[in-house]
């Protein structure tokens, strides 16, 4: 007979079995990659926006260029919402993957293993504008990472699990 009261000998099967984190120098390549595309991106929305605009009043476009604080403020502010964006659709829809990941082959998962749901895709993005955000990954993890319980693996590495 077996004796079942010393301890679970299904436990094995509790434990979380999460991939290592990729290291500083792929996440810099996905910074990077990502980087550049969220702010081609915020141009092209940003033209789109302008076209637009212009279309239904012509005037409006030589009124603000006339005031150059303002229209810094609005460039500064327009982008601080858009690189957010970027974020959130991409790894939203792609659950946890941006181009930059794809380059790369990585996936930004939740430190449970499983696939970002769409409150960690939100904390991720949001927590990128923080002033010096970026800097913290030269510690530990980002804290993109902390903030919203998650981690950037290998996709190949959660093939295999």
């Amino acid at each position: 007979m077996y004796n079942t009261t010393k301890g679970d000998f299904l436990k094995e099967f509790d434990e979380v079995v999460v991939p290592p984190s990729v290291d500083k120098g792929v996440r810099l390549a996905n910074y990077l990659i990502d980087y550049i595309l969220s702010y081609l991106f915020g141009f092209l929305v940003a033209l789109c926006l302008v076209l637009s605009v212009s279309a239904i009043n012509p005037y409006f476009g030589t009124r603000l260029l006339d005031d150059e604080g303002t229209l810094n403020l609005l460039g500064y502010l327009f982008f601080l919402g858009i690189r957010p964006l970027y974020y959130v659709l991409l790894e939203g829809l792609t659950k946890g993957r941006t181009v930059g990941k794809l380059v790369t082959a990585t996936v930004a998962i939740r430190t449970d293993g499983k696939p970002l749901e769409w409150g960690n895709v939100f904390a991720r993005a949001y927590s990128r504008i923080v002033p010096f955000e970026t800097f913290s990954g030269l510690g530990q993890a980002p804290w993109h990472d902390q903030w919203s319980n998650t981690t950037v693996v290998y996709k190949a590495d959660l093939m295999t699990l």
